[in-house]
């Protein structure tokens, strides 16, 4: 599915997969499908320009960083800790 990637909205949607994925036992194979969708795209961008694609890229690459730790720590680190 990396190969979607490299379109604008091939990583846009390989993202909004991961992100409104529900099923737990699902939700790895998603992260790092979006995860090599956006890097695909990020390589077939210019490098020598920043734009608000690039700045979108990045973005979603830190917030599927952040889903995929949430996701792998136990329940209750996730937790408050004050309860």
């Amino acid at each position: 599915m990396a190969t979607e990637g490299a379109s604008p909205a091939g990583w846009k949607q390989q993202y909004q997969s991961a992100l409104l994925e529900t099923d737990l036992a699902k939700l790895p194979g998603r992260i790092a499908d979006a995860h090599a969708a956006v890097h695909d795209r990020m390589q077939a961008l210019p490098s020598n320009r920043a734009c608000d694609e690039r700045l979108a890229l990045e973005y979603a690459l830190r917030v599927l960083h952040i889903l995929k730790k949430v996701t792998s720590e136990p329940a209750g680190r996730c937790s408050p800790r004050w309860r």
